[in-house]
């Protein structure tokens, strides 16, 4: 699957719980199945990172708050991971702001501000 068409799945569906991330999560996997997107949870990446979910090699990463320097640390220790080639922000905030490529890796961003 594409980044592209990851985006497009992910923009589409429709969630109740923006403010809560765990919930959020939980809908965001229910709206990957329903697309027949093959997905994993939870993956832990090393002992101290653990993406929310890959799809194949796209890690896709979900914050409903935070400050955009510290997203974007997080992002960058991904990237330095060999299994991720790509990398998916879907945030319900409009303040977290990440450039289109971090570590060479590049990074796509589903902003959802009404959900």
């Amino acid at each position: 699957m594409t980044s592209e068409a990851l985006c497009e799945v992910l923009s589409l569906g429709r969630y109740r719980y923006p403010a809560d991330e765990i919930r959020l999560q939980e809908e965001i996997a229910r709206a990957l199945a329903a697309a027949g997107v093959a997905f994993e949870r939870e993956v832990r990446l090393s002992a101290t990172d653990r993406i929310d979910f890959m799809v194949g090699s796209l890690g896709v990463e979900i914050k409903v708050k935070g400050a955009s320097h510290a997203v974007m640390r997080q992002l960058l220790r991904y990237t330095e991971h060999a299994r991720i080639t790509e990398l998916i922000l879907f945030t319900t905030h409009a303040q977290i702001v990440v450039p289109d490529v971090l570590g060479g890796k590049p990074v796509s961003t589903v902003l959802r501000l009404s959900l």
